[in-house]
């Protein structure tokens, strides 16, 4: 059945956000990312990732390279967590199933191997936590929600973390008074690149897509904002940053005509009009 929505539009509160050579005219919402956006979280993933590829490890001893094949599924490498893999900006559903076919490769039947990476990502949770604490503010991250909140303009975090995470980031760093909405992955919603993920973050502060832009740092934040009225690649959070190619992948440039990239929250200039 599909999702109905009912608008309760609200009185928008107009803006123009410059970014670099790019304006963005009549905004009344922003949509942020949490994970490589607002939050720096290289250090959690990485130790998470490890984690879990030990358990697994630990759970299939009879299977070689378990440990190797986990980690290659979650985009780490030697040299460190890749920006824009499983890891990084997978919901939780999607990085149990990467986990998954990781073990299934090494010889695990499907169903155990499902299982097996489902518990092991719960445990390695658990150990690593609470996540809000070591995943702090990236620098800029409170002067430019304050800015946004300056010009009236709706703040909504959406993330392909989960509800409660979220909830726990915002009363960490005490942020309730700069968002109008936050919301995670859920099993109502559980892929933030799905069209109605979007629609019920709007719908929630009584606004269209149209209206708004998504600000992010991957692949996955470009493909939600098709519906948006633009948007802007982050390329601050991680070390080493970002570059445009690890958001655009293989895309055409010339089929997004309102993207622009930030490598610091300076670059984002918000005027009230």
């Amino acid at each position: 059945m599909p999702h109905i929505f009912l608008w309760v539009i609200s009185i928008p509160a107009v803006a123009s956000i410059f970014c670099n050579d790019k304006l963005f005219q009549d905004v009344d919402a922003v949509f942020l990312d949490k994970d490589g956006t607002l939050a720096d979280v290289a250090n959690y993933l990485s130790q998470l990732g490890r984690r879990q590829a030990q358990l697994m490890e630990q759970a299939l001893p009879r299977l070689p390279g378990v440990y190797e094949l986990t980690l290659k599924a979650l985009g780490m490498t030697p040299e460190g967590l890749t920006a824009s893999g499983l890891m990084a900006v997978g919901s939780r559903q999607e990085t149990i199933v990467g986990t998954a076919a990781a073990a299934a490769i090494a010889g695990c039947p499907w169903v155990q191997a499902v299982d097996l990476t489902t518990a092991t990502l719960a445990l390695a949770d658990q150990q690593c936590a609470p996540k809000a604490v070591y995943t702090p503010l990236l620098p800029g991250v409170l002067e430019f929600l304050k800015r946004l909140k300056q010009a009236n303009l709706k703040v909504v975090m959406v993330s392909a973390d989960s509800q409660n995470n979220l909830e726990s980031f915002v009363q960490q760093y005490q942020l309730q008074a700069y968002f109008d909405h936050i919301q995670g992955v859920s099993s109502q919603h559980p892929a933030k690149t799905a069209p109605d993920f979007l629609l019920a973050a709007c719908q929630a502060i009584g606004l269209l897509p149209r209206q708004g832009i998504v600000i992010g740092d991957s692949a996955s934040d470009l493909k939600m904002a098709d519906a948006a009225r633009g948007f802007i690649g982050y390329l601050g959070g991680w070390q080493p940053t970002l570059s445009v190619t690890d958001i655009l992948g293989n895309a055409d440039d010339d089929q997004w005509q309102q993207h622009a990239f930030a490598k610091d929250f300076g670059q984002i200039i918000v005027r009230s009009d």
